[in-house]
């Protein structure tokens, strides 16, 4: 024989049998309800009475732990209360104080950051045209190219990438990019976003494509303009013309006389060391930084620190 199930909660109220109810029993029928009703309800009591039993203690009441606690209470005078009250609560205000100049110290004397510089380009040639014998393609010239640290050829690609059309009510900017080919040396590709240039690649050309432009309305790519945004450096890697810029924005100080310093956790390529990073310029906003370095995927750490703030 089994027992019925008691949920400790309140019930409502307490079911009428009917004269015509049938004679049903079970765990849900009609002849136990009432006995269901009544079994969760003295759970439900129970719990709060093993509840006082436990607020009670060893007072044996909770009248009895109660005119305890009142004889405590009285026991410290008025006086006694205030200076207590008044220590904790300059207690506090000292903690707070405390946990407000840790913080500025963490977040605005002493600051800290992570950087990463890509250090990409052109050596020479690698120029991108429109094709004029395949729909919406685009060529490249010979051409070197400087990536994770190293020189790497580009060879002359002929309708080497296509141009994706342009439905949408408004122009949209795609970018032609080189990126490591499945041989010795780079490739031409387009991207739809920075981000999704492959690993290693990087942008050569910018692609407005305007509203509308599919191979059927814009076959040969009239329409779209190419602005070269090549970084070209001849003499790589012996001598940066135009070496990468990173400007860092920081957590705003009185003055830019701060402190700089430079960690530099890995790098591809050659050699950059921490006297690698120079800062071209800085104020109380930012600091502009460059590696002096032919060293690519630059991982760097970058402290600020300017402690009579």
């Amino acid at each position: 024989m089994a027992n019925l199930t008691e949920t400790s909660i309140w019930e409502s109220g307490i079911y009428r049998i009917e004269t015509t109810d049938p004679i049903i029993g079970g765990e849900n029928g009609i002849s136990n309800i009432q006995a269901k009703q009544l079994g969760s309800r003295t759970k439900y009591l129970k719990l709060r009475a093993d509840q006082v039993d436990a607020a009670a203690g060893s007072y044996g009441s909770l009248s009895g732990r109660m005119d305890a606690v009142e004889g405590m209470a009285q026991a410290v005078g008025p006086e006694m209360q205030s200076a207590v009250a008044g220590s904790a609560l300059f207690a506090l205000d000292q903690a707070r104080q405390a946990g407000l100049g840790l913080r500025y110290l963490r977040t605005v004397l002493q600051q800290e950051y992570r950087v990463s510089i890509t250090n990409r380009g052109v050596v020479y040639g690698c120029w991108v045209n429109k094709s004029l014998t395949a729909t919406r393609n685009i060529s490249i010239s010979e051409g070197r190219c400087f990536s994770m640290g190293a020189v790497w050829p580009v060879q002359e690609g002929v309708n080497a990438a296509s141009v994706p059309s342009n439905t949408g009510p408004g122009a949209i900017t795609a970018y032609a990019c080189l990126y490591p080919s499945g041989g010795y040396g780079f490739a031409l590709g387009v991207s739809p976003s920075l981000a999704g240039i492959p690993e290693n690649g990087f942008p050569i050309y910018m692609l407005t494509i305007p509203a509308g432009n599919t191979d059927i309305t814009d076959p040969y790519l009239e329409n779209v303009v190419l602005t070269d945004i090549r970084r070209v450096e001849p003499d790589f890697p012996m001598l940066l013309h135009n070496p990468p810029t990173v400007v860092l924005g920081i957590a705003t100080l009185r003055k830019n006389d701060f402190r700089v310093d430079y960690d530099v956790m890995g790098s591809t390529g050659g050699y950059c060391g921490n006297n690698s990073i120079k800062t071209v310029s800085r104020a109380g906003n930012g600091v502009v930084l460059q590696p002096c370095s032919d060293a690519d995927a630059v991982a760097l750490h970058v402290r600020i620190s300017r402690l009579d703030n």
